[in-house]
């Protein structure tokens, strides 16, 4: 079977990063049907709060003087390079030039032939320069919408998961990219045994509409006052960010502090996301920015819980009809703490009501069809099958001698 290699600074172990955890779901899959699959990243993080998997990341990096460091996870053979920080702004030029170094080396052994990654930082392009030098197919996995500027100029297929990524590429940038959809492990979050009594909003942040949210949240007080929210703290603290929301025509006034929320709980990063999606009844999503997916909406939509969204990129794909999605303010998008006023915020209220009184029993059957590992996978391999049917190990310049 083919031989795939992860390339690029940031880790697949970054539990922040929704496109970390998408690319390792999907690779894992891969392995399953036969691929074999060896990833060549540094120890960069979308947030520091992403290293919970290594548990004190920065204390082992200290006690340890390797330069390198192997780790076999889920049927992947992962080659890790040191690096002192974990932002990919603070990653230095000796830093890349080990990471590119290295990844000579896993090329020589490993022999791939597909290269995949994202970044287009220097240290990325120059290992994508090399591996098409060496007749290796390349693939960039695109889940943004902020790589206007680039024209992917060194890979073979661009992939992203939602249609709304691939037709904002295509509208403005005239980029073909291919949607393949999400890769998902159920069985890693969805929770059998639930006992609904929140509803919840994960990373409370200015692009993930804590401002929606907390408006929200106010509001209910008096709307539903029966309703408990619960709050997700991964790259925020939703106690500390509600201080720094205005309204809307006035940027020096701040309404809220942590105490105008007695109806919010507050819970911490997870690695396990199961316990929360027990006790989850509803989940609201209400993005700013364009999301390309929304990893959480899905993964809400499986475990039987309805979804809450805005119509931000490719969100209402994500939750495959599991609820409701709503345009946001147009002041809100423009400034993500700037509060949406009492009328505005009156048909989220009212979509909260008709996603905690309808029945979705058939979007959820639906959901479980549309976002099947083997669908996604079927879709990936459809993807990918023409770079496949072209081997870089087919070609006599591909080996240092």
């Amino acid at each position: 079977m083919p031989k795939i290699l992860w390339l690029s600074p940031y880790s697949l172990h970054d539990t922040s990063s929704g496109a970390s955890v998408n690319v390792k779901d999907m690779l894992e899959n891969l392995v399953k049907i036969g691929f074999e699959v060896w990833s060549c990243a540094s120890f960069v993080f979308d947030n520091k709060s992403g290293t919970l998997t290594f548990g004190d990341l920065d204390r082992k990096l200290s006690t340890d003087p390797h330069r390198t460091f192997i780790l076999d996870d889920n049927g992947i053979h992962y080659v890790y390079t040191r690096c002192q920080k974990r932002n990919e702004m603070e990653f230095t030029l000796a830093e890349g030039q080990l990471l590119y170094d290295t990844f000579l080396d896993v090329l020589d052994e490993f022999k791939p032939d597909i290269v995949m990654g994202y970044c287009p930082g220097m240290a990325s392009l120059s290992c994508f320069a090399e591996a098409r030098r060496r007749g290796i197919k390349t693939i960039y996995t695109l889940y943004n919408g902020n790589h206007g500027h680039f024209s992917f100029p060194l890979y073979d297929l661009v992939i992203t998961d939602s249609h709304a990524t691939a037709r904002l590429y295509a509208e403005r940038d005239r980029i073909n990219v291919v949607p393949v959809g999400i890769s998902l492990k159920p069985e890693r979050f969805v929770n059998p045994n639930r006992d609904p009594k929140y509803i919840t909003f994960i990373n409370p942040v200015g692009a993930k509409g804590v401002a929606i949210f907390a408006k929200i949240a106010h509001i209910c007080q008096k709307e539903m006052p029966d309703q408990k929210f619960l709050v997700l703290n991964t790259r925020g603290v939703f106690s500390e960010t509600v201080s720094l929301l205005h309204e809307k025509d006035d940027a020096n006034k701040h309404p809220f502090t942590a105490s105008d929320f007695p109806n919010v709980d507050m819970t911490g990063p997870q690695t396990d996301m199961r316990p929360v999606y027990g006790i989850t009844k509803a989940l609201i999503a209400p993005s700013l920015w364009f999301e390309s997916w929304g990893r959480v909406t899905s993964e809400a939509a499986l475990n039987q819980i309805p979804v809450l969204c805005s119509t931000s990129g490719g969100l209402p794909e994500a939750m495959c009809g599991c609820g409701v999605a709503l345009d946001t303010p147009e002041h809100c998008r423009n400034d993500f703490y700037s509060l949406p006023t009492d009328e505005e915020i009156l048909p989220w209220v009212e979509g909260l009501k008709t996603i905690l009184n309808t029945d979705y029993s058939e979007q959820f059957k639906i959901a479980q069809q549309q976002l099947s590992p083997e669908t996604t996978t079927r879709r990936l391999l459809d993807a990918l099958s023409g770079l496949l049917r072209q081997r870089a190990t087919d070609n006599p310049l591909y080996y240092y001698r």
